[in-house]
């Protein structure tokens, strides 16, 4: 029963946020990708680059046992999504760039996990060809949010502007859910980790939040792009490291550390929304 839930539950359940996430898309938002090509490259520079990077040391430094090593890599290659627009809205950041960052990232991800996997774990393979395990990240990826763009282009009646309203509140719903899911399966094993495992995914999350501000202030960004690109850079998409480790390489041991980290990530995340809205408080009342 448990692994019938991994293995279908978790690829269902990631296929219908990263559909959430497609909801929340138009063609409009590429946009940013034309008018400022500047600021879409820096961000997905520091996702894609700067993130493992910053991983990469922390296993070094910490020492990180194999199986919290592994799975702090699987969050440094698995950037963005629906937690990150939602957190970059409420601290009234980018919206735009912050969906067209997760978009960009969506469809890039697919084919650097693959490639990147064996820099950390040279001796973890995919049970499958990197082929079929390319296009297995796609189909639950890169599909869901190219099928929900085309349905909110061509279906845009009341009762279905209704169902895409539920849709996008039910995708933090749905990642709670894949949380407890792992929990379920790998709760023996969950007070190994909360050692060295919640030290290294706090200080991940940091770390990666201030690469994003220092990469706004790098490119003569102001304080919203600042907060945008603190967020897209510092909150990862667990789902996705989950899948990978569950599905693709079927170690689900090595979903404890992004299992961990959508939990303790909301720490700096909820930090981050007080101090906006009481920056917003303090403006209002100063004009």
């Amino acid at each position: 029963m448990e692994n019938i839930m991994l293995t279908v539950g978790i690829p269902i359940i990631l296929a219908w946020v990263m559909f959430c996430v497609g909801l929340s898309l138009q063609v409009a938002d590429f946009k940013h990708a034309i008018n400022f090509p500047g600021k879409i490259i820096a961000g997905l520079l520091a996702q894609l680059v700067g993130l493992p990077i910053i991983a990469f040391l922390l296993i070094q430094c910490f020492s990180l046992p194999q199986p919290v090593a592994a799975g702090l890599w699987l969050l440094a290659l698995a950037p963005g999504g629906a937690s990150s627009n939602a957190i970059t809205h409420l601290c009234r950041g980018d919206s735009a760039l912050s969906i067209s960052m997760t978009a960009f990232s969506s469809l890039i991800v697919p084919f650097s996990i693959p490639v990147l996997l064996p820099i950390v774990m040279p001796d973890t393979v995919l049970n499958m060809p990197l082929k079929t395990a390319v296009l297995q990240l796609m189909a639950v990826t890169i599909l869901p949010v190219v099928l929900a763009m085309l349905i909110r282009h061509y279906f845009s009646s009341k009762i279905m502007q209704r169902f895409y309203a539920i849709a996008e509140r039910s995708s933090l719903w749905a990642l709670c859910l894949m949380v407890a899911i792992t929990v379920i399966a790998n709760g023996n094993k969950m007070t190994e980790l909360f050692s060295i495992a919640a030290l290294a995914v706090l200080v991940l999350c940091l770390l990666a939040m201030l690469l994003g501000i220092l990469t706004a202030k790098i490119i003569h960004g102001d304080k919203q792009l600042s907060k945008t690109f603190a967020i897209e850079v510092g909150i990862q998409n667990a789902g996705t490291a989950i899948f990978v480790a569950v599905v693709l390489l079927q170690k689900p041991e090595l979903a404890l550390t992004p299992l961990l980290y959508g939990v303790l990530m909301n720490i700096p995340a909820a930090l981050l929304v007080l101090m906006s809205k009481n920056s917003h408080v303090n403006q209002r009342q100063a004009n």
